[in-house]
């Protein structure tokens, strides 16, 4: 069983730090987009389009898929006041019904991000500065909050492991 908790631990892990190389990429692009777009402006003295907007875009994908990797590792806003007034398995249970909770409201929003993204009005429209499907940075919503189901779901594994080990007395 220990031998599957690894892989399983490893695999999420491994997505993690790939999300994150991905963040920094994409920070990247924004900072090299933010310089040129200060630099078109006040030195040319002419602004592009489709700097600010991808700009814009990158800031909500890095958002989500921060916000993804945040609540993998308890980075989030969370309780903590709460359910640091119980111990053992009241602690346990506030852990557990505070990630289903959460869990519950993260795959509504999903459900229906991807219903707005199916919307003719995302599907079909074309962005501005970029000329790219709108579809691109709304993308970013059920990517993340995908993400954010399968680092849910494991939660309850971390929330028991920790339970077994002793670690809520």
């Amino acid at each position: 069983m220990d031998d599957k908790v690894d892989v399983w631990d490893k695999a999420l892990d491994k997505l993690a730090k790939l999300v994150k190389y991905f963040l920094g990429v994409l920070l990247g692009i924004m900072l090299i987009s933010a310089l040129f777009a200060v630099f078109t402006r006040y030195f040319i003295g002419k602004s592009f389009a489709w700097s600010e907007e991808l700009i814009r875009y990158l800031i909500i994908w890095v958002s989500i898929l921060g916000a993804a990797v945040g609540y993998k590792e308890e980075g989030l806003v969370f309780f903590d006041m709460i359910v640091n007034a119980f111990k053992g398995k009241k602690k346990r249970n506030m852990l557990l019904m505070n990630n289903t909770v959460t869990l519950i409201f993260i795959i509504f929003i999903f459900i229906n991000s991807i219903k707005t993204i199916q919307l003719p009005s995302v599907a079909k429209q074309i962005s501005i500065g970029l000329q790219i499907s709108m579809v691109i940075p709304f993308l970013a919503v059920p990517l993340g909050l995908g993400l954010m189901i399968i680092f849910g779901v494991n939660h309850y594994r971390v929330i028991l492991r920790k339970y077994n080990e002793g670690m809520y007395n």
